[in-house]
């Protein structure tokens, strides 16, 4: 049987250990929206009959005061209070690219984007342009 002071007291002891929540992900959507972006986050989950893990992705709005990030960069973002109707989260941190452009000085700033959108794509996608490049160039070769 609890006391009524230690349920109280444990209630206290929670909310003064509790820190804002912060979340890492990648940025799957950038440019569209002003000073935000949208975060993906993947929890991996366990059934609680099959004991099989699975991926859950969720899909965040953060607010990017600086309007400078771009699709497939980690971030760290923090909890905060309600900027708009889903806007919850803020930028705390750049983590950088999941898979780091090649190129350490692209020639203009097309390139840079062309090599930050090939980072977040998956093999099979780079696989599939690499594919249409090669056809699009055997078709000039001829002509």
């Amino acid at each position: 049987m609890h006391h009524r002071s230690s349920v109280f007291l444990r209630r206290v002891f929670l909310r003064a250990t509790m820190g804002a929540t912060t979340l890492t992900g990648i940025v799957t959507k950038a440019g569209v929206m002003a000073k935000t972006v949208t975060m993906t986050v993947a929890k991996t989950k366990t059934h609680p009959k099959l004991l099989k893990t699975y991926v859950r992705h969720t899909k965040y709005l953060v607010h990017d005061p600086d309007n400078s990030l771009s699709i497939g960069e980690h971030i760290r973002a923090q909890a905060c209070r309600p900027l708009s109707a889903r806007k919850r989260f803020v930028v705390v941190e750049r983590l950088g690219f999941q898979n780091a452009p090649m190129h350490d000085e692209p020639e203009s700033s097309q390139a840079l984007h062309r090599a930050k959108t090939e980072a977040a794509m998956s093999a099979a996608q780079r696989e599939w342009i690499k594919i249409e490049q090669r056809v699009k160039n055997e078709s000039k070769a001829r002509v």
